[in-house]
């Protein structure tokens, strides 16, 4: 596994100019959104002085007059999202099929992701929706019933600190089934692609390998993880350090913030490449 976990990590590191175009596309999704918000910002809610009063700290008062006094400036980019998540819902469909497409093929250049990303579109539209079904269902089974009956949970049970502690409990218990899941759809798309397998074929190929091989894959998604996390902390621990209190400054860490979404990126397309590495060899 280890060996598994080296040759990813040099994979990721090859597929810059993969990593780059992912980039690319993603901040093309994003911009839209991205600029309706200035806008809004620019026209009404930027000449507000109740903005800063919520910057020094939450009040449920003023935040209510608020959005009773920019709530018509705020409900139109509410309207928006549902729209801008499909879109970038088909466009993550789209991403992870070309990027996919050059880890398992070995061919990490430009033109193997346009067409991986069109010949696995659909199938690789119905795996996403099946595991978000999947999803969605063990969020239901592990999570909703406990917030439910938080509030009764802390009227009931000894102290605060026991129901915290379950709630602790059954969150990793949620974050574990999210991991299972996330893993079995890289193998079911990496047997789409391998074997040429039906979609129904691929996500029962995708869970029952997962299953047992479930210590050696999370493991392989724990460490890639782990350095996206250990990035974001010591962004916060610079940002904490200096903080964007000059002009330069602010480049300084809007530069540092890109390169944190470009290794965000990278990690992402290591873990893929683990995973579905570890599936080809096994």
């Amino acid at each position: 596994m280890i060996s598994t976990i080296k040759t990813a990590f040099t994979t990721g590191l090859r597929h810059w100019n993969i990593v780059l175009l992912v980039y690319a596309l993603q901040l093309l999704l994003a911009v839209p959104l991205a600029m309706q918000v200035w806008h809004v910002l620019e026209a009404s809610i930027g000449n507000s002085l109740e903005i800063n009063k919520l910057l020094s700290g939450y009040d449920h008062t003023v935040f209510s007059d608020f959005l009773n006094t920019h709530g018509g400036s705020i409900t139109p980019l509410i309207g928006q999202l549902r729209w801008v998540l499909l879109v970038w819902a088909l466009g993550s469909v789209f991403i992870n099929g070309g990027v996919l497409s050059t880890l398992v093929n070995k061919t990490p250049n430009w033109l193997s992701f346009w067409a991986g990303g069109a010949i696995y579109f659909f199938r690789f539209a119905m795996v996403g929706v099946a595991f978000l079904l999947l999803f969605l269902l063990w969020t239901g089974f592990t999570l909703l019933p406990y917030l439910g009956n938080l509030m009764h949970n802390f009227e009931t049970m000894a102290s605060e600190k026991v129901v915290l502690g379950y709630l602790l409990l059954i969150a990793f218990g949620w974050f574990i089934g999210v991991v299972f899941f996330n893993n079995a759809s890289i193998i079911a798309r990496t047997a789409i692609i391998k074997q040429g397998l039906t979609v129904w074929q691929a996500c029962k190929k995708g869970l029952g390998f997962t299953l047992r091989h479930f210590f050696q894959t999370t493991a392989i998604y724990l460490v890639f993880m782990a350095l996206q996390m250990l990035a974001v902390v010591a962004y916060w621990w610079l940002e904490g350090k200096s903080g964007m209190v000059t002009a330069g400054l602010v480049v300084v860490f809007f530069l540092v913030q890109q390169v944190l979404v470009l290794f965000r990126i990278t990690t992402r397309i290591m873990t893929m490449s683990g995973v579905s590495n570890y599936f080809s060899s096994h």
